[in-house]
């Protein structure tokens, strides 16, 4: 046999149609396994707390292990203390998106399970509080975690800083900015008397009441629905609270798809980690 005898047909040579779903219809389908397996352990730990055991940090442990697997390497998921440059805190929080490339632990745990790393605002792209029940009282609680954290001493990444080390000041944009921190509540179950409706109504009424940079951007109960802010105007239609500061906000409510609750504030997390680049410089004082 000759080199050149019999050459195969290079036209053949095509991927295999997958007629099963596309890539997007696969991680949609993650997350609903996941939010079925995070209402699963809330139940189990409602069920423990009834035969007086301990109920509550099992849930934490399991949303944190859950969105760590979902999400790229580069972020890490932490539970923690989040400081600023003037020694202010927010205090534990429960759920972390972090740089742990770029960003320093100010101060390590005890050990590696420890909740008391000492993190500083800078390296956080987004903070979660974590509800196994909410009520109104659940609500404030984690808005007012919420609203600290977005209050500590975070300077401002301008639109030029286009890597964590780099900043060209020609590409900066006027009211633009790269570093906006994500906020959300996640609950597990609603409060006995307590509707969804209702609780969305009490978020948007005090997010009214606070500064752009203090809202908090997101809220999700899983089997009942999400809500979150998109611009008035339409152009983006989510809003980035990047690009779109000085424009008007339309708070958007989505209770038609109760198993995608998990999956939308997962698309929602990762489109803002995606866009956002951090100033760490700042976290040494420069």
């Amino acid at each position: 046999m000759d080199w050149n005898t019999n050459l195969p047909d290079v036209d053949q040579w095509q991927p295999q149609s997958s007629k099963r779903g596309t890539l997007g219809d696969a991680l949609m389908m993650s997350c609903q396994i996941a939010q079925r397996r995070l209402v699963a352990a809330a139940e189990a730990e409602a069920d423990f707390n009834i035969q007086n055991f301990d109920s509550g940090p099992g849930v934490e442990d399991i949303v944190r292990e859950e969105l760590s697997n979902l999400v790229p390497k580069r972020y890490s998921i932490s539970a923690g203390v989040v400081n600023d440059r003037s020694g202010n805190t927010a205090g534990d929080c429960d759920l972390l998106v972090r740089d742990h490339m770029w960003s320093p632990v100010i101060k390590p745990g005890a050990t590696n399970q420890s909740r008391r790393f000492h993190f500083p605002i800078e390296g956080i792209y987004a903070a979660i509080e974590i509800k196994q029940t909410l009520g109104y009282q659940q609500l404030d609680e984690a808005m007012e975690k919420l609203v600290k954290i977005s209050r500590l001493d975070r300077p401002e990444n301008p639109y030029g800083h286009i890597t964590e080390n780099q900043h060209i000041a020609n590409f900066d944009r006027a009211g633009y900015l790269l570093n906006p921190l994500f906020t959300s509540i996640l609950a597990v179950r609603l409060e006995k008397g307590t509707s969804f409706e209702n609780l969305v109504d009490r978020f948007g009424e005090i997010n009214a009441l606070l500064d752009r940079h203090d809202m908090v951007t997101m809220f999700c109960i899983l089997d009942h629905g999400t809500a979150w802010y998109s611009v008035a105007s339409g152009s983006p239609y989510d809003a980035d609270f990047m690009r779109d500061r000085d424009q008007e906000l339309i708070l958007q409510i989505n209770k038609c798809e109760p198993n995608n609750a998990f999956y939308r504030m997962y698309v929602m997390l990762m489109m803002h980690s995606t866009r956002s680049v951090l100033r760490l410089t700042k976290t040494f004082g420069d």
